[in-house]
């Protein structure tokens, strides 16, 4: 049978034992279907089904408790989406909200991205997925990668308006800064060209 007990934080990893061998779910059906529906793992459809089912229950009343927010109804399409672009701040806002470097979440949320289910991506089972390993901060997290989707497929380029604007903002203060750089070096510039006419005027006077 299918062994999916309650997640405890990043510890949550699915693990076939062994070639043939039943799913074991360390971090709950979450982390089993996010493997399983994302192409991370493959292992008998029967069991994916139960812990599928088992989201599935616990979406629904996450619904009814208005757990998610509301623009998770509207839907992405990855195939105008730069994940080139995505990529390195998923791998960065991970990183701040846990605290530490974890390679296999990134992975985990890059593959479900890169190769979503047939029926397209869901944020609300992504979120689910996501809380076996960032628990209380998953949410957090898919709302904000939500909105950056829905912005980034709106774009030409694929890229969230947030990103674009950030990136203005830095190319606009890297040339203030190098205006600053270049009006001090004129300034000096200036002063060393007066401290040598006064130096040259009391050389021909003594």
């Amino acid at each position: 049978d299918v062994s999916c007990p309650p997640p405890r934080g990043r510890a949550s990893v699915c693990l076939a034992r062994r070639p043939g061998a039943r799913l074991t779910c360390v971090g709950g059906p979450a982390a089993a279907e996010g493997f399983a529906m994302s192409g991370f793992f493959r292992g008998p459809s029967s069991d994916q089904v139960k812990c599928v089912n088992a989201d599935q229950k616990l979406i629904r009343s996450m619904e009814k408790q208005g757990k998610f927010p509301q623009h998770f109804t509207k839907k992405v399409d990855m195939s105008k989406v730069s994940m080139e672009v995505l990529r390195p701040w998923i791998t960065k806002r991970i990183t701040e909200l846990l605290g530490f470097e974890d390679d296999i979440v990134v992975e985990f949320c890059v593959t479900h991205l890169e190769a979503p289910p047939e029926k397209g991506l869901d944020p609300k089972v992504l979120q689910v997925n996501l809380t076996g390993f960032m628990e209380r901060k998953a949410a957090p997290f898919c709302s904000e990668l939500w909105t950056h989707l829905l912005s980034a497929q709106e774009s030409p380029v694929g890229v969230p308006r947030d990103f674009i604007e950030q990136k203005k903002e830095e190319l606009r203060q890297k040339r203030e800064e190098a205006e600053r750089v270049q009006e001090e070096l004129q300034r000096r510039k200036k002063d060393l060209e007066v401290a040598a006419r006064g130096s040259g005027g009391r050389g021909r006077e003594s």
